[in-house]
This record gives C-alpha cells, sequence and structure tokens, in this order.
C-alpha cells in the first residue's frame, strides 16, 4: 500500500469518527437510547439536546476543523509556521457561523489572538482532548520520523494551550500517527501491539501520561473488553484517557475500520464520555493502518467537505 493511501485513510478516518461520535458526544448510555433508539451505526443528525445540536449527517465537529487547519498550513508552507496558524484560528474564531461547539479551549486562545495577545496571554491552561488533536497534522507530515512528529506535535499544541500533560499527550498523539503511517508497527500480533505502547511510553516525558500508557499497556496484554477499558483508561474529555481508549479500541479493532469506528464512538458508557475525540483518535489510527480502502463508500461520500479534505492531503509534500 502506497503512502498516499494510508495518509487519506488516516485523514478521512479521523473526520469520520468525529463525525460519528459527535452527536452523542457526553450522553450516557440511557440518553443515547432515547434520543437515537440505540448505537450509533451510521451518520446521524444531531438531537437538540447534544453538544453540536442539529448538526447534519457526515459533519464534524471543531476538533477536525483545527486538525485540518494544521494540516493545511503543512501543505502551504512544507513546514508548520506558528503564524500562519495563528491566522487560519484568527480568521476561524471570527466567523461565528464556523463554530460548532458552545465553548473550548481553541476558541478562548483564538479569541486573545484575535484581539492582539501575545502566546503566553492566549494559551489555555486545560488538559482537554480536542488540544491535542491537531497534532496529528505533525505526525501525518513527519510521517518517517517519530522524533520530529513529536516535536512538531507539541509545538502545534503549545500554540492555543499551555499544559505540560497536554502539550506532551499531544506529541505521543502524534508520535502513534508517525508510527502507523510509516509502516513500523505490526498489529497482526499482540507482541506488535505491545510494542507499538511501548514505543509511545518511550516518548512521552510526564511521569502521569507514562503512568497511563503503562495502564494501556496492562489492558492490551490482557486484551480486556471495551467496557473494561473504559472503566480502567476513562472516557473523558481528559487528554490523556481519550487518547488511551482510542488507541487501545485501534489496536483491539485493528482488523476492521468500520467496527473500530463504531466501538470507539459507542464509548460513551454509563455517564457519557469524550466520542467524537476518541472516534477520531480511533479513526485515523485504524484507517491509516488499513488506508483509505478499508473506510466504507457510503461514510466517504456523505462526509462533509470531501473533495476539501482530499485536495489537502495531495497538496502535502510528502517524501
Amino acid at each position: 500500500m502506497d503512502l498516499i493511501e494510508r495518509v487519506k485513510g488516516a485523514v478521512f478516518g479521523g473526520a469520520i469518527g468525529d463525525a460519528l461520535g459527535t452527536p452523542v458526544e457526553e450522553m450516557d448510555r440511557e440518553t443515547v437510547i432515547k434520543t437515537y433508539g440505540g448505537e450509533v451505526k451510521d451518520f446521524v443528525r444531531s438531537a437538540p439536546g447534544s453538544v453540536c445540536p442539529l448538526l447534519e449527517e457526515g459533519k464534524y465537529s471543531h476538533e477536525t476543523q483545527i486538525f485540518l487547519m494544521a494540516l493545511e498550513v503543512y501543505a502551504e508552507e512544507g513546514f508548520f509556521n506558528g503564524a500562519k496558524y495563528v491566522e487560519k484560528l484568527v480568521e476561524w474564531v471570527k466567523d461565528e457561523r464556523t463554530h460548532r461547539y458552545p465553548a473550548g479551549s481553541h476558541i478562548n486562545a483564538s479569541l486573545v489572538y484575535a484581539g492582539g495577545g501575545t502566546p503566553e496571554e492566549a494559551r489555555v491552561k486545560s488538559v482537554d482532548a480536542d488540544g491535542a488533536i491537531p497534532a496529528c497534522a505533525s505526525g501525518i507530515f513527519w510521517w518517517d520520523n517519530g522524533q520530529d512528529a513529536y516535536e512538531d506535535g507539541s509545538l502545534i499544541a503549545s500554540v492555543t494551550h499551555g499544559d505540560e500533560l497536554l502539550i506532551d499527550t499531544a506529541g505521543v498523539l502524534a508520535v502513534a500517527v508517525s508510527e502507523v503511517l510509516g509502516e513500523r508497527v505490526n498489529f497482526e500480533t499482540k507482541e506488535g501491539k505491545l510494542s507499538f505502547v511501548e514505543k509511545l511510553v518511550e516518548y512521552s516525558r510526564t511521569k502521569f501520561l507514562k503512568r497511563t500508557l503503562k495502564t494501556l499497556y496492562d489492558a492490551v496484554r490482557k486484551d480486556i473488553s471495551v467496557e473494561e477499558a473504559i472503566l480502567k483508561l476513562g472516557n473523558g474529555s481528559f487528554a490523556p484517557e481519550a487518547v488511551s481508549l482510542g488507541v487501545f479500541i485501534a489496536l483491539k479493532y485493528s482488523d476492521s475500520f468500520e467496527r473500530a469506528v463504531l466501538k470507539s464512538v459507542n464509548s460513551y458508557g454509563d455517564v457519557g464520555g469524550d466520542t467524537d475525540a476518541i472516534g477520531f483518535i480511533t479513526g485515523i489510527l485504524v484507517g491509516g493502518y488499513r488506508g483509505v480502502s478499508s473506510i466504507p463508500s457510503r461514510w466517504l461520500k456523505k462526509l462533509e467537505g470531501y473533495e476539501h479534505i482530499n485536495a489537502i492531503v495531495e497538496r502535502l509534500k510528502l517524501s
């Protein structure tokens, strides 16, 4: 499988996971059943009580929007240009019609930049999962170099966030994407899956994230159920939780993009969870591992902005 097929699988996979998971974000199992009649199995229109009310079928949240901004910077500049990224964030935040979340750290940071604030003033002290997701753009661009993926991924997160744990989590997520796209992984065996998690532990720099990833390692080793993983790893918007659970599900169901993503977006459990972020993470990893041909055509056809996303990928200079 050539690189462009893997990259398209990753980019479309992440966006689809987000679009499938957004309608049920923060809803518990009982509310999902009452609202949608059961588990999410396809794109649905977000219900009035959801975090992104009345979002149409196949449309994703701000997490994919901002990830695509970072990816566009690489496509346009050939490197990560922080000033260019800030320009895109400011343009986005000034157009309120494009916002798909009632609040969010990216909006707060972007508003400070729009008002002429400095990076020190703009950076939000938050460890939310959506702060880590844009770093996946670094993992795509630096598909052949995990260290560069980590450094740029951390840099992307630091434009809007000032928390050390969040920045570390973003860097490790970028490494995960790089390892998959660079075909330096083997998800066909338990040993290969454990080796992948070990690599993430090696790159992590904060004690908390190392502990979390070691818990992930144990969950993969024991091959526990998704329900058990939700209790063991967490499924909330706290970045280490969402990243770890998204990686766990990607590894457990790496043989099927559809099954993996549906497991992710239905990982709300009994109290609700950050299902769009978890879906994005699982989608970008399994999509990158199995390639764009593994993604059901019905989802690709209905995904918002398919041609626009495809054009961004085609403009990337990936050597």
